[in-house]
């Protein structure tokens, strides 16, 4: 409740450590989505409306930074909103507005921070991933007039015209991106492993992948603007189950898609947005925002601008320890976090090199109920962020008790 506090500022410091760590990698996924925060039992005083009129809270747009292999790097852009009632219900009346006086306008800024970061970033690869919601023509227009823009890859929501007629359909008829990607050849047949969903379970899935070059023709709605081109990739899966849940995705994106690995790594790469929703659900289950009750919405925003940090370290460490099981734990950890986990949980003392991190998490993951049995899979975050919260305490009395006997200060 300090009127000195933003929290673009809290996130300052976190977004320039985000930046080291991307500069230290080739490749970059900057993958941006939208998830609802809901409030209603408990709304601030000046907390706006969600779909309803009785429903309060706001969305929360969020840009995380990841490696193709999975690890969280950080937040590197964040947007918060919500709604009026009297804003309810008009969708329709808003799409001739200009792209900046819509919603959407957030993923437009989602792909400009992307393309800021190519700057910043000058080794690096910088790609934006998105779901269907980011299928505005607008962004493809700024991806061709910007001179370094980001890659990016972006589930189709729209099936456009090309600018080729359909006899078929009849003399005024163009030619839709699908059916021309469609009747191509298949480039590329790969099985992949899709992880559990609220809609789905786990499987691996056969899939035939198709890929062209097309040139698009603007909507009616936004007439005025330029022609694009862009690669289009179908992915379809063969023999999956008849319930809803099958792959259908046609993925827009500035990728080559020259060679048969090309295309598979543009697949490879969508796969990865999903831990957007990890983080979501690591926010709002692990770090258990919604159950926030503060009286003004700036507070409430501050303060999830902490927790958002708590949750890439939540992740962050989840993955990172899967991925370099063999690297000192202080890559994650101070020397006053492990030691006295490490003491609490094996009951001995700690060691006198670090152990790495595929010692040192599960550790970790004991203290959030986790079993730590062979043959159990990695450790998750759920159980991750509760042993964190337990190894602060631990890492307070530790410096608590150390520096009253030995009158140390650590860094």
């Amino acid at each position: 409740d300090n009127p000195a506090v933003e929290r673009e500022k809290i996130l300052d410091p976190h977004r320039a450590a985000t930046l080291q760590r991307m500069q230290a990698q080739p490749v970059v996924l900057i993958v941006q989505d939208t998830t609802e925060l809901d409030f209603t039992s408990h709304p601030p005083q000046d907390a706006g409306c969600l779909n309803k009129p009785d429903r309060f809270g706001l969305y929360d747009h969020t840009s995380l930074a990841l490696t193709p292999q999975g690890v969280c790097l950080g937040v590197v852009g964040e947007e918060q909103f919500d709604r009026t009632p009297e804003s309810l219900g008009k969708t329709n009346e808003r799409v001739n507005w200009p792209i900046e006086d819509k919603e959407s306008f957030r993923w437009l800024t989602g792909f400009r921070i992307a393309s800021q970061l190519v700057e910043e970033c000058p080794h690096t690869q910088i790609i934006s991933v998105a779901d269907s919601e980011a299928d505005i023509y607008d962004i493809f227009v700024d991806a061709q007039e910007q001179e370094t823009p980001a890659g990016f890859i972006i589930r189709a929501k729209e099936n456009r015209s090309i600018p080729e007629k359909d006899p078929a359909a009849g003399p005024a008829v163009y030619r839709k991106v699908k059916d021309a990607v469609q009747a191509s050849a298949v480039r590329l047949r790969k099985t992949v492993e899709l992880s559990q969903t609220p809609k789905r379970m786990a499987r691996a899935a056969e899939l035939e992948i198709r890929a062209m070059r097309v040139t698009v023709k603007p909507p009616h709605a936004r007439s005025s603007l330029p022609q694009v081109e862009y690669n289009v990739v179908l992915v379809e899966e063969v023999n999956g189950p008849q319930d809803g849940t099958g792959v259908n995705w046609l993925l827009i994106t500035t990728l080559p898609i020259k060679t048969a690995k090309e295309v598979g790594q543009v697949v490879d790469y969508y796969k990865s947005r999903w831990l957007i929703e990890v983080y979501f659900r690591t926010l709002k289950t692990g770090c258990k925002v919604e159950e926030i009750q503060l009286e003004t919405l700036s507070r409430l925003k501050n303060c999830l601008a902490f927790y958002k940090i708590i949750a890439w370290r939540v992740l962050f460490v989840t993955h990172v320890s899967r991925e370099c099981p063999q690297s000192s734990c202080e890559v994650a950890f101070a020397r006053e976090e492990w030691e006295p986990t490490w003491r609490v949980v094996t009951q001995s003392p700690p060691p006198k090199r670090p152990p790495t991190l595929g010692k040192f998490t599960p550790l970790i993951a004991e203290l959030g109920g986790y079993n730590n049995r062979r043959g159990d899979p990695p450790p998750g975050p759920q159980v991750i962020w509760i042993g964190l919260r337990r190894m602060l305490d631990f890492a307070l009395a530790w410096q608590t008790f150390e520096h009253a006997q030995q009158k140390l200060v650590y860094k």
